[in-house]
This record gives C-alpha cells, structure tokens and sequence, in this order.
C-alpha cells in the first residue's frame, strides 16, 4: 500500500549508507530470497495465485472474443460479510510476539553488519504500523499483496502503487488461498516466517528504488534488479511478465484453465487415435509444482506421472550439450526443495533449442522418468520436444 511503501522508505538514508558498502555483493546475488520460500506450503502459494491469474487472463481474453455475451458473472456468497471474516481468519496469523527473520535476512544479505539489521528491524516495524492502519495486521495475504504489487511496480520503474488496487489484490489472493486449501496445516509460525520473508525483501528492494529516484542512478538500478530477483525467486517467472498497473496484477503465463480444456478436448480424440510418445501430453506442470510433488512424496508423484507424457513449463536455467549428442534443458525451479526439473532432448530438436535462452519462459513436452540418481538432484524427462 501506499502509506507501507512511504514508511519503508523512511529506511532509505540507512539503505544509502549500506549500499556504498554491499553494492558489489548485491550485483552479483541471484537468489534474493536467500531460499526461504524453497517449501511445499509456499510452493501450493505460489501455484494456486499464478494460476488464478492466469485464469483470470484466459477469461478476459475469451470475454473480448464473444460478442454480445455478458462479461460480468456472479461469484458471491449468500452471506458476503460471513464469508469475508472466514476468509480473513484463514490468512490472519497469530505473532510470536517477536521478530523472527530480521536478523537471518540481515546477515544474509550483509553478513555482521549492525546497520543492515537496524534497516530489517525498521522495515518490518514500518510496514506493520502500515498494516495495522489499513486493519489488516499480521495478513499473509496483504504481504503478498504488497509483494507483487511493490516489486513489480518498482521493477518496471512504476512509482508507488495505489491502495485501492493492492487491496483489491490483497482480497483476490486471500480468496484464492482459501478457495485451494493453501494455508491447511500451515501452522501460525510458518505464516509468520513467509510474511516477514516477504515484506523484508520487498521493503529493501523499494528503499533502494526511492533511494534511487532521488538521484542515485546506482541505487536505482539495484533496487530494480533486487524487484527483479524477487518476483523471479517467488513465480520463477521472467519479471518482465509480471506487471501491476491501474488494472491490477498481470501475470503472462500459460493457463492451467486453457490447459485442462485441450487435454480434455484431446482426451475425447483418444478413444478413435493411437497415443503415441509424440502426441496427446495427459497434463500441463509447472517446473517448480513437479518438483515439489516427488519431493513430498515419490510414491504418488510416480504414479502421476511415472511414464506419462506432460508438458512442463518454466524459466530455463541452463541448456548443455553432452557428449552422446543429447542436449539437456534445466529448468530454474525457485519454488522447490533442492532439484531442479531436467528435460533430454535428440539432436532433431538442436534447431528448436539453438532459439531459446536462459531466462526464458518456455514449454516443453516429454516423458517422466523420475528422480534421475540417488542424490535425487534432479526429476527428468526424457524423449523431450519443444511443441
């Protein structure tokens, strides 16, 4: 919100100070979220609020393509205001009564340093009095809102974003999470640790940018990239795709609604059509979701997936070619434990590979094999195409 990103930037003189001395460290740190959103509760948030938007997206596109048809549907509750405190318990967390990320972060991204844990003590304080305000304190939906909207804004050189639309985000994504079951058996700690994972990081990142609009073109384009990282770290996404404007949130993916209409529409040809390796993929993962489903539990996700042929999409890490001719993509799996998703390609498909790059949002169709080795470093799929 507004009154949030106002006083986080209250942090900017420290942030100033700080970055003279940590600007070298934090041009060369990728992983801006320093791994505390690698579990399974986050990586369920994750899905399900891309998801939403991605759906949200498909209908808006399929609305402006039907003439005539009314684009306004009905979605409430017979007792709205029943629901809404439903809702706003499920992602309402009960404090420690402490801090609990401050000092980790601190160290994380200036190790020893005093100062960069008075500016993590500061911006949690700051965002809470914000919070507190707009009567949604200890909100791990608010943080999300806050999140999406501030880096990406901030990323895109946006300004500040507004109150109403982050709070209209904010109600969007607590829907959401309540609607998939996210926050069962997530435990008030657990929230906790995400909310202030989330508001730290964001809160630094947007003091630099402030920092920045006051003539530092250094901090400016730190805090930018720090944006960058986080949205990428959170979505595994290009930040690029994810933008927040007067509309509200905009995420380009692609839609799991979309999905389950052409492997629906696909599976009614199966009956009258052989399955074949290179057609009829039974499902649509993204890179991070499959990981996390073998992490959790190998024996069912074998049985998902195990031998099927899926389309995987995500942001690709790395793309080698090895000395049997094969040619491996990696996908960047942000929101999982410890693997990564791993595709094998034949040489017939060096052209269509010869055009992507790392950073880059793509699909891949192929078939699961599984955990590749014992260390269980990476989920592969073999026989890969680029469809």
């Amino acid at each position: 919100m507004t009154k949030q990103s106002a006083r986080a930037s209250r942090c900017c003189l420290l942030i100033s100070l700080m970055l003279i001395v940590c600007a070298p460290a934090l041009a060369q740190y990728t992983d801006s979220l320093g791994g505390n959103w690698n579990n399974p509760a986050s990586a369920m948030i994750t899905n399900i609020i891309m998801d939403r938007y991605a759906r949200r997206r498909l209908e808006k596109n399929l609305a402006a393509k039907r003439a005539g048809a009314s684009s306004s549907a009905s979605t409430s509750s017979s007792n709205p205001a029943q629901s809404a405190k439903l809702i706003d318990a499920s992602v309402h967390f009960r404090s420690t009564g402490t801090q609990l990320k401050t000092g980790e972060i601190a160290n994380l991204i200036g190790a020893g340093s005093p100062q960069m844990l008075a500016i993590m003590t500061t911006i949690l304080q700051e965002y809470e009095k914000g919070a507190r305000a707009a009567g949604k304190p200890n909100d791990l939906a608010l943080a999300l809102s806050f999140f999406f909207a501030t880096n990406a804004s901030v990323y895109h050189d946006a300004g500040i974003p507004g109150d109403a639309q982050v709070m209209d985000l904010r109600n969007t994504i607590a829907s959401a999470l309540v609607e998939g079951n996210a926050l069962n058996g997530v435990s008030d700690r657990q929230k906790q640790e995400m909310y202030e994972t989330l508001v730290l990081f964001t809160g630094f990142a947007f003091g630099a940018y402030q920092e920045g609009k006051q003539g530092n073109v250094e901090s400016l384009k730190i805090g930018q990239q720090l944006a960058g990282q986080n949205l990428l770290a959170v979505t595994g996404i290009s930040p690029d795709k994810i933008n927040f404007t007067d509309q509200g949130l905009s995420i380009e993916r692609e839609p799991a609604a979309a999905t389950a209409e052409a492997t629906q529409a696909s599976s009614t040809q199966a009956s009258s059509a052989p399955t074949s390796p290179q057609n009829a993929p039974s499902a649509n993962v993204n890179a991070g979701k499959l990981v996390i489903d073998f992490e959790g539990n190998e024996v069912r996700a074998n049985q998902i997936y195990g031998g099927k042929r899926i389309r995987v999409n995500g942001t690709v890490n790395s793309i080698d070619l090895l000395k049997d001719g094969r040619i491996t993509l990696t996908f960047h799996s942000p929101a999982a434990g410890y693997a990564h998703t791993r595709c094998f390609f034949n040489k017939s498909q060096s052209s269509r590979l010869a055009e992507i790059k790392g950073g880059q949002e793509v699909t891949i169709e192929g078939t699961v094999r599984g955990f590749g080795d014992d260390l269980k470093r990476y989920v592969e799929m073999e026989n890969c195409i680029v469809p």
